[in-house]
């Protein structure tokens, strides 16, 4: 008889996981952002589909601490639990959505949704994913160029630096607005990461060889942007000018034995000449008063 009602048992839950199985829980995703500005609120979801079955709980967590749960059955249905640097905004969270108020560095890391389905099958699934805070750089990139006055030909040398951040941004760089194109351009690029502090600088050098045709009315602007991922991105423009040679404007003969004539006859002295005549002559007159003041 015992044995009979152990199969009974035995039967009646394996019945009750087949259906729990058929109608449970599937289908979970998280979604967390992967980079977010320090300072700013940051959007945690996890979605995922009961079928039939009601939902017992969430949870979530920062690594393995349990900062926040929701028990739709509970009042309050909502539970924050203390955890350093973690605030949690109740009016903008729920069953499926967990709203972190003025995020921090400290709170990069890996967090966890936990959902659980009702009885009779209490169906687990857990999905994880990363979020990196950043701290964006607070001043706004520098460019310097060796010459800021080139003729085409020449090779323009110019440094980028971005401010300190963490992570260190990326540079990019750009000329009269477009991107550098290998196909048309001559030019190269290094950037380095300089440590400063806690924090982290990039240093980017450009070289590029002018040609003419860069020119637009004779300048160019080189523009460079400091951009992290999506949450941060500014940039700086410089000014190049072409230094093209002077042409001397043409007035008549240039030949230093030419000479133009009044109607007269007389030679029409050039305006050099004429102040050479001046001054000759004060000169003259100033010597004829010290002689008659010696005298």
């Amino acid at each position: 008889m015992d044995n009979q009602s152990g199969k009974i048992q035995r039967a009646i839950i394996c019945l009750l996981l087949l259906v729990g199985g058929a109608t449970g829980l599937k289908d979970v995703k998280i979604k967390v952002p992967d980079m977010v500005r320090s300072g700013d609120d940051a959007l945690l979801s996890c979605n995922y589909d009961l079928e039939s079955a009601s939902l017992y709980a969430i949870k979530w967590y920062r690594g393995d601490v349990e900062f926040y749960r929701y028990l739709p059955k509970e009042a309050p249905s909502h539970t924050v639990f203390p955890v350093q640097g973690i605030k949690v905004d109740i009016s903008k969270s729920d069953n499926h959505d967990v709203t972190l108020v003025n995020v921090s560095r400290e709170l990069t890391g890996r967090y966890k949704c936990e959902v659980s389905a009702d009885a009779p099958s209490f169906h687990t699934a857990i999905k994880e994913a990363p979020m990196e805070v950043v701290d964006v750089p607070e001043t706004n990139p520098t460019i310097v160029a060796e010459r800021q006055r080139l003729p085409a030909g020449e090779t323009l040398r110019a440094n980028c630096t971005s401010g300190p951040s963490r992570p260190a941004p990326v540079i990019k760089w750009t000329l009269n607005g477009n991107h550098l194109n290998n196909d048309t351009m001559q030019y190269k690029v290094q950037s380095q990461r300089v440590a400063q502090y806690e924090m982290e600088m990039t240093r980017a050098s450009l070289e590029l060889k002018i040609s003419s045709d860069l020119f637009q009315d004779g300048r160019l602007q080189v523009r460079c942007f400091a951009e992290i991922s999506n949450v941060y991105r500014d940039s700086v423009e410089l000014d190049v000018t072409e230094d093209a040679p002077l042409l001397a404007p043409i007035t008549g003969d240039a030949s230093p034995h030419s000479h133009h004539s009044s109607g007269c006859g007389h030679p029409v002295l050039s305006e050099t000449h004429r102040l050479i005549l001046v001054a000759t002559t004060m000169v003259n007159v100033v010597n004829i008063l010290r002689v008659s003041i010696l005298r």
